[in-house]
Formats: structure tokens, C-alpha cells, sequence
């Protein structure tokens, strides 16, 4: 069910399982709402919209109550303009007005009005807070964000320096291209960090008011950057995972490397493929895919998040988790079984580990966006930490891969040194067995 009519100034619609969950309810809505008004005026907050009261009588108090609400402004101030509206309900234990169990209100352009949902049945306004209105000053969090992403970039550029470097002042343990390739899922995940630092910061300095919510040309091109790269993430580091199943799981016949350019080739047309969906659909107006969040940042709707990533991101996490299974399967009997010398496969288990725990990283951090959109402010807040961190960890993955594939390279020439005394020494024995 949806509210269309533009002209109601506040509505509720509650859903079927908490209907059927009750013995009786009522509701009330005040247009004029005086005696809320001076209830709770700390922080300078106001009373924006008229007030819903909700009566229910629960027959099971496990069950979760989700009330999706509407408001309007009733008193239109400019120095409104400077502040910011949250869903509330009036909170008798402490005589204020909380936004616990409560999102964010988005504001809907069609019918000027504010959109909420509250897990909870009690008594609810739209308030204007100017101390939260803010948004053009950076929160910890958004420079914490962008401080971890930074080392993160920096720790991939360190990474190709010292490998460049390496290549120019010693031909002996440098590395060649291809030895460097399974780098290419964190090069991937490096330039989709680049592009989403370059969009909030767009974002951030070219918006004003904090009821803009459609996303300008600039931000709307940075944004489908940023989804493309982070669809590619997903697909080159499930790829370089597959891969190394192939490698690990089914070591016969060894896979070539030109297997790996296939599945590169793949994952580059899966990324254009659904980047050109999301560009198709937002090229219609009607769809309303994408918003302007807090001014800092351009993405898809509340509503299509689920269909551009919780699906996709799932879908590829649920593959590194498959894959994660097979090759730990493999690894544990390697490990109760081998015997060698130089912990070759040692050190590839730790690839292994490695590379498949930053996709999964990258997929929990992400699908953290969506979860976002219907828990509570203090738990979103714990929650983009969470990311935040998981972020940041990207440059150790990088770091840790790089150090477990030159070490893996280094190895190789006393490999091949013991191998040939071992062959002398097997010859040696042979000729003096027949003499």
C-alpha cells in the first residue's frame, strides 16, 4: 500500500504481521498539535508536522510492530533551510523526543513530504534539529573513511614501486608480470577507492542545501565509476579465487594462465553489463534509482540498493565462501600429508587465505550499505565502522600477498639448486651401483 494523495499531511500504514497481531488498535492524528509543542525544546529542536498517536493492544510482544509513516511540514520556516528533520516518538521515560527503531526520513519530491519507518507502535512527529542539520562539516567517521582508504591506495603504489624498483637494480630476484597478476584484484579494488574518494568529495563541495536530493551530471558520472569498478572488484577477485581453485583443488591438469585472461576478459563484461542496466535505468527519471545522501555522497535508492548490490555482492560472496571450503578441504589434507622442504605450499595456502578473506572483507564491508537503510541510528553508526575497517584492511591484504608472492619467487632458484644436487647425487649413485 502506498500513500499518493499530496494534499494529507501526515499518514501511517501499518503492515499485515502486526495487524494480525493485535487485538485492537487506534490512531490519532493531530493536525493541531499545540500541547506537543513545547514538550521537549532541547538543542532548539521544533515540532515540524502533525502528530500520530498509535493505541494497540499486542496479543505477542516477540513479534517486531513496522509502521511506515508520512509528514509534511506544516510550518514552512527559511531558517528551516539550516536544519535537519528525524522521525521521532516521543519517549516518556525520559520526556524527549528519540529517534531509536526510527530511519532517517527521506524527503520525496512528488509530494513534499517526509518518509520514515519505526519498528516500533507509540507517538510520532517529524522534528527539525538545527545542531543536526550540519552536514557540510566532515563527521570522524567521513575522515577516518578517508584516511583508511588512502592508506590503502598508498600501500598498492608501494607495492608497484618496490616491484619496479627491484625489476631495474636486479634482474635475478625481480618478478616478471605474470607473477604479479593475482595483484590485479587489489589494483581493481585500488582504483574503485580513488573513485569513491573523488565522489564524496564532489559531492561534498558542489552541494548547499540539504534538501537536494537528486544527484548532479558530475556525481552521477563518478557514481556509475564507482559501481563498475566495484562490480569488477567483486568479479576479478571471485576469478583470481576460482583460480586458485583450480590450482589448489584440482591441481590436474595445472591451469594455464591464459584461463585467468578469460576469466578477467568475463568479469570486465559482467561490470559493463550491469554498469549499463543502472545508466539505462537512470536515464529515465520515472525509476528514481539514485539520490543524494547527507550531501556527500550519490547512490542508488533505499529501494534499488537490494537489486544493484545486496543480489550482486551476495551472489560473489557466497562463491568466495564456496570456494573458501574447498580450499581450506584441500589445504588441511595437504598439511597432514606433505613434506616440503620449502614450505612451497605453505606459503600458497597463505595466498589462498589471504586473497579469499579480502573478498570476503570487501563483501561484508559493502553489504553493509544496504543493512544501513533500516537499523536504527546507533547501530548504522557501529555498523559504518565496520566498513570503515574493513576498508583500511585492504592495504594489509595487498601488502601480505605481495610479500607471499616474492617470497614464492624467491624460493624458486633453491629449488632448482637443491634439485640439481639431488640429481647428481642420485647419479653419482647409480654409476658407482654398477660399478
Amino acid at each position: 500500500m502506498r500513500i499518493i494523495n499530496s494534499n494529507i499531511s501526515a499518514a501511517a500504514i501499518i503492515n499485515d504481521e502486526t495487524v494480525n497481531n493485535t487485538e485492537s488498535i487506534s490512531v490519532f492524528i493531530l493536525g493541531e498539535s499545540k500541547p506537543y509543542e513545547n514538550l521537549d525544546l532541547s538543542n532548539n529542536q521544533s515540532l515540524a508536522s502533525a502528530v500520530i498517536i498509535i493505541g494497540v493492544k499486542i496479543k505477542d510482544n516477540k513479534s517486531l510492530s513496522i509502521i511506515s509513516l508520512y509528514f509534511q511540514v506544516l510550518k514552512k520556516n527559511e531558517s528551516h533551510n539550516d536544519g535537519q528533520y528525524s522521525c521521532s516518538f516521543f519517549n516518556t521515560n525520559i520526556s524527549k523526543w528519540d529517534t531509536t527503531g526510527c530511519t532517517k526520513p527521506q524527503y520525496n519530491k512528488t509530494y513534499d513530504r517526509y518518509e520514515c519507518t519505526c519498528n516500533h507502535l507509540t507517538t510520532f512527529a517529524l522534528i527539525w534539529s538545527p545542531n543536526l542539520a550540519n552536514t557540510k562539516y566532515l563527521t570522524a567517521q567521513d575522515i577516518a573513511s578517508i584516511i583508511f582508504l588512502s592508506i590503502s591506495i598508498l600501500c598498492f603504489i608501494a607495492v608497484i614501486i618496490h616491484s619496479c624498483t627491484t625489476r631495474l637494480l636486479s634482474s635475478v630476484i625481480s618478478m616478471n608480470a605474470r607473477n604479479l597478476l593475482p595483484l590485479i584484484s587489489s589494483a581493481s579494488t585500488t582504483i574503485l577507492f580513488i573513485f569513491y574518494i573523488a565522489l564524496g568529495m564532489t559531492v561534498y563541495t558542489q552541494t548547499t542545501s540539504e534538501k537536494e536530493t537528486k544527484c548532479f551530471l558530475s556525481s552521477s558520472v563518478l557514481m556509475f565509476f564507482v559501481y563498475f569498478f566495484l562490480i569488477f572488484m567483486f568479479c576479478t577477485k571471485t576469478s583470481i579465487g576460482y583460480f586458485s581453485y583450480l590450482r589448489f583443488v584440482r591441481l590436474f591438469p595445472e591451469p594455464s594462465y591464459r584461463k585467468l585472461f578469460v576469466l578477467l576478459i568475463i568479469s570486465f563484461f559482467i561490470s559493463i553489463i550491469c554498469t549499463s542496466f543502472a545508466v539505462g535505468f537512470n536515464s529515465n527519471s520515472s525509476y528514481n534509482i539514485t539520490q543524494l545522501y547527507e550531501n556527500k555522497l550519490c547512490w542508488f535508492t533505499q529501494d534499488m540498493l537490494h537489486y544493484f548490490m545486496t543480489i550482486p555482492i551476495g551472489i560473489f560472496l557466497l562463491l568466495n565462501l564456496v570456494t573458501i571450503v574447498f580450499v581450506a578441504k584441500r589445504i588441511l589434507n595437504h598439511v597432514r600429508n606433505a613434506t616440503s622442504p620449502h614450505h612451497t605450499y605453505e606459503r600458497m595456502k597463505q595466498f589462498v587465505l589471504v586473497l579469499l578473506s579480502s573478498s570476503v572483507a570487501q563483501g561484508v564491508g559493502w553489504l553493509i550499505g544496504p543493512i544501513l537503510t533500516f537499523v536504527n541510528a546507533d547501530v548504522g553508526n557501529i555498523l559504518s565502522w565496520f566498513f570503515i575497517v574493513f576498508s583500511g584492511l585492504e592495504g594489509v591484504w595487498t601488502i601480505l600477498l605481495y610479500i607471499i608472492i616474492r617470497s614464492e619467487h624467491m624460493d624458486k632458484p633453491k629449488r632448482y639448486i637443491d634439485g640439481n644436487k639431488r640429481m647428481k647425487k642420485f647419479l653419482l649413485a647409480s654409476v658407482k651401483n654398477k660399478k
